[in-house]
């Protein structure tokens, strides 16, 4: 049994003791004495490296300093002052004596024959010659070109695009108001007819048009219809289209009634709404008329880039490309082409008064 005294008492800690390991040279003092070695280290290898760069010559005598007394002062001479050049005395100047004019010799005029002027000889006009159907002609235009008209001037006389009657006099006269004879039996002008076309329309060619009235027609009292719905129109329209038009004219010269009954109606085509022309679907032929202008840039700008890229050589082309300019289309001979669907709603603006007193009333 171990005594009392001698007993030891119990660690607090459960973990063993282990002695700590002695504390050695700071970090810090290792890490100046490695950098002020480095630094040694690179100035002893500088100075061993110039000194074995340097040559090997012993300095020169200008070099080694030499005590030298002190030269005097040398002044220049004054400059002297300059002196004026001598002015030189005009010369005389001597006067040429004049000459005595020459006597000109006149020549006597010789006498010279001159023929009789024979009178001039007429010549009769010879007879055309005669040239084969398929040979080429010659043709002259000699007549002048029409003048332009000015911006914003009126519409020059006799312009009359779709055929109508012209409803403005030439001298101006006094308008007297008048009554219809026959109010009951007449369609006034300015009277808006519906109608739907029967046929489709294509300006390639000029022809004919058919449309189908949509409503009752009343005269002008509204008392008695004196077009019923299902009249037929009569119309034609031609291929004279211009660039930049995408609407159809169409002139409707004959109406025909279901009772057999006929009227010259002579009035142009409308929209719905009374707008001249009926839309039309436009087609511009772009690449017809603009196909040979492509082409032609483009061989332009190949004849170009040939020449830049010959070092001076010629680059010929056989026919070149301006002897190529008559043989494209020119964009102003190809004109659009305007179509218009069958059962397109359209209108026939009356353009005079359309009596039916004659007619049997319905």
């Amino acid at each position: 049994m171990i005594p009392p005294d001698t007993a030891q008492p119990a660690p607090r800690d459960s973990r063993p003791v282990v002695a700590t390991p002695s504390r050695g040279v700071p970090l810090a003092v290792v890490i100046v004495a490695a950098v002020l070695a480095g630094i040694l280290l690179f100035l002893a290898l500088n100075a061993r490296r110039q000194a074995l760069s340097a040559p090997a010559t012993s300095p020169q005598a200008a070099d080694i300093p030499v005590s030298v007394a002190a030269l005097p002062l040398y002044l220049p001479p004054p400059i002297p002052e300059p002196v004026p050049a001598p002015i030189a005395a005009p010369a005389p100047q001597v006067r040429p004596s004049p000459v005595p004019p020459v006597p000109l010799m006149t020549r006597q005029p010789q006498p010279s024959y001159a023929p009789p002027v024979p009178p001039p000889v007429q010549i009769a006009p010879s007879a055309p010659v005669q040239r084969n159907a398929g040979g080429p002609t010659l043709v002259v235009d000699t007549t002048q070109a029409a003048t332009p008209t000015e911006p914003g001037a009126g519409p020059r006389p006799g312009f009359n695009p779709l055929g109508l009657p012209s409803q403005s006099g030439t001298t101006t006269e006094r308008a007297r108001a008048g009554m219809f004879a026959n109010r009951a039996t007449t369609v006034p002008q300015g009277t808006l007819i519906p109608a739907v076309l029967e046929t489709g329309y294509d300006s390639t060619r000029p022809g004919y048009a058919r449309a189908l009235v949509q409503r009752d027609i009343r005269g002008f009292d509204g008392s008695q219809v004196l077009i019923p719905r299902g009249s037929r129109l009569v119309g034609e329209y031609g291929a004279d289209t211009a660039p930049g038009q995408n609407r159809a004219g169409i002139v409707w010269s004959r109406l025909i009634r279901p009772d057999g009954m006929t009227i010259e109606i002579g009035s142009p085509a409308a929209d719905t709404v009374g707008r001249g022309g009926v839309r039309a679907k436009v087609n511009s032929h772009f690449w017809e008329r603009f196909g040979s202008a492509i082409l032609q840039s483009s061989l332009d700008v190949g004849v170009n880039l040939a020449s830049r890229a010959g070092n001076g050589s010629v680059v010929v082309l056989p026919g070149g490309s301006q002897a190529l300019t008559g043989r494209f289309v020119q964009p102003n001979v190809v004109r659009p082409t305007l179509s218009v669907r069958p059962g397109t709603s359209v209108s026939v603006f009356v353009a005079r008064d359309l009596d039916f007193s004659t007619s049997r009333e319905p």
